[in-house]
């Protein structure tokens, strides 16, 4: 609601600038008839009584212009003990009496303003019934529910102060809020009721139990969940009717392969499929040749036979193209086919690793990944090959220049390069002959060498790879082998550079400047 103006008062005794001060009316009184300069009058001592009525009669004149001179708001009725807020709104003050004082405009302003707000509440309370009576929403749609009832509480925390416009700002967020959260648990619902009805008719007890229970977390008290649920309860015996009715039509036990469909159909006569496989042992029955060929396919199949398995196979389905049974020794033919030969170079490859013929390696795994990219030992072998070629590379490299792990850089991608060629250990004989060499080689190159080095006392001497060592006779230091450079230099001589091989029981190694410029 917008803030009362403020009125100016006149002749008030607060000074122009101080806001937050009370304001305290100064009443000016009328000026006394013939009190101006320019009459004179005689002085005469009155009596008591004379002095009485004259002040009675002076006082009532000043009543009286006092009355119809002031300005009207000295005298308005409700501004008496008024306190002018920082905000510019006008409060009662302290010495206010208990009178009530009439608003009218302000009281229009809060009617309007509750009427405005009631239309809001009305809708929101509407959600809020639906909210409540059906018992809607998890734990965390109920935080959510709880913040927005806190966000009504502060619009009529925010009325009662007489904030008209932003208690209606926030009833309307509040409303706002409660559809969102509405249409959100809806959209939520939606999911999981459908994801869980299509999983309950592809018979998955897990997703569909899951599914629908959180669709019934949403919305417990929902007539359609709770009848899938039912249904859902009698998932795990129905899922076990069949596959013992499968089991008998495999085993030719065509009267119980039916007891069990029959039992099932009557725990969930809406479950789909029980008529056609129904139909199909019928069809078992009335032809033992099937039956027959079915088991010779089978036999065949569990010989490794396969293409002996896929042909008998082939031919039960070119007479009943609906045959489950064939279908499904067609795709076990395949399976089965498929696996011998995963397994076949599986083997192969890690022969051809054992050899460290890792193109060969490669290849294999390339070839049992086309069959199947999901394989977990053709992508390990693959990885497994490229980190071998890549450390081995790295060893050769190294074992060829020894003297190169002088430099600290080299000597530390030396050791990491170690750190992962011991993770391969007893991968072969071979491979683990030149992770010897290396790890000799590595563990040679990390201790420290004494090097004794020889000058003239004048020439100035650089280690390149280390640091400026100056001018001496004879100068001792303690380095890892490796090769090194040695700097000489001198005013008015050619710079010499030596470079040596610090290696153990080294002869003193000379540095001097000897050729003039």
């Amino acid at each position: 609601m917008n803030q009362l103006r403020k009125i100016p008062l006149t002749n008030s005794s607060r000074p122009p600038n101080d806001k937050n001060q009370p304001v305290v009316l100064q009443p000016v009184q009328p000026k006394l008839a013939g009190s101006t300069r320019s009459k004179r009058f005689r002085f005469v001592k009155p009596n008591r009584s004379q002095l009485n009525m004259l002040a009675v009669l002076g006082l009532l004149g000043i009543a009286i212009a006092f009355w119809f001179l002031a300005p009207r708001d000295w005298i308005a009725p409700n501004s008496e003990g008024l306190t002018a807020g920082p905000d510019g709104s006008i409060s009662n003050g302290n010495n206010r009496s208990n009178r009530d004082v009439s608003t009218p405009f302000k009281d229009s302003q809060q009617e309007r303003a509750r009427e405005a707000a009631q239309v809001i509440i009305d809708e929101f309370t509407e959600y809020q019934d639906i909210f409540d009576t059906n018992k809607f929403g998890t734990e965390v749609h109920l935080a959510k529910y709880d913040a927005i009832l806190a966000r009504a509480n502060n619009g009529d925390a925010l009325f009662g102060e007489r904030l008209f416009d932003d208690a209606n700002s926030e009833y309307a967020l509040a409303l706002q809020e409660i559809k969102q959260l509405m249409d959100d648990m809806n959209t939520e619902f939606d999911h999981w009721f459908e994801q869980g009805v299509a999983a309950l008719q592809d018979r998955d007890y897990e997703t569909s139990l899951d599914s629908l229970s959180r669709a019934q977390a949403i919305k417990p008290l929902n007539r359609e969940v709770l009848a899938k649920l039912d249904r859902v309860e009698l998932l795990p015996r129905v899922n076990e009717l069949i596959r013992e009715s499968d089991r008998s039509v495999l085993k030719e036990e065509w009267a119980q392969a039916l007891e069990h469909l029959n039992e099932a159909s009557e725990l969930d006569p809406l479950t789909l499929g029980l008529s056609e496989r129904r139909d199909k042992i019928l069809g078992y029955i009335t032809s033992q040749d099937l039956n027959d060929a079915l088991t010779a396919a089978h036999e065949q199949l569990a010989a490794n036979n396969f293409d002996v398995s896929e042909q008998i196979f082939g031919e039960i389905l070119a007479d009943f193209p609906e045959n489950t049974a064939a279908k499904t020794g067609l795709e076990q033919v395949n399976r089965a086919r498929i696996a011998a030969k995963i397994e076949a170079l599986r083997i192969a490859g890690l022969e051809k690793e054992n050899e460290l013929d890792m193109r060969g390696a490669l290849k294999i795994y390339d070839e049992a990944l086309e069959l199947d990219n999901s394989l977990q030992f053709a992508n390990e072998g693959k990885q497994r090959v490229f980190e071998i070629v890549s450390v081995i590379n790295q060893m050769n490299t190294t074992l060829k220049d020894p003297h190169a792990l002088s430099a600290d850089e080299s000597y530390d991608e030396a050791k990491e390069t170690l750190e992962t060629a011991q993770s391969h250990r007893g991968h072969s004989d071979e491979y683990d002959r030149l992770l010897q060499n290396f790890t000799d080689l590595v563990s040679y190159a990390g201790t420290h060498l004494p090097v004794v080095l020889v000058s003239d006392d004048i020439t100035e001497v650089t280690l390149t790879t280390s640091h400026r060592i100056g001018s001496f006779q004879r100068h001792e230091l303690s380095l890892r082998p490796g090769r090194y450079t040695l700097h000489g230099s001198r005013d008015g001589w050619v710079d010499i550079r030596k470079t040596i091989i610090v290696q153990q029981d080294m002869e003193p190694v000379s540095i001097v400047c000897e050729e003039q410029i």
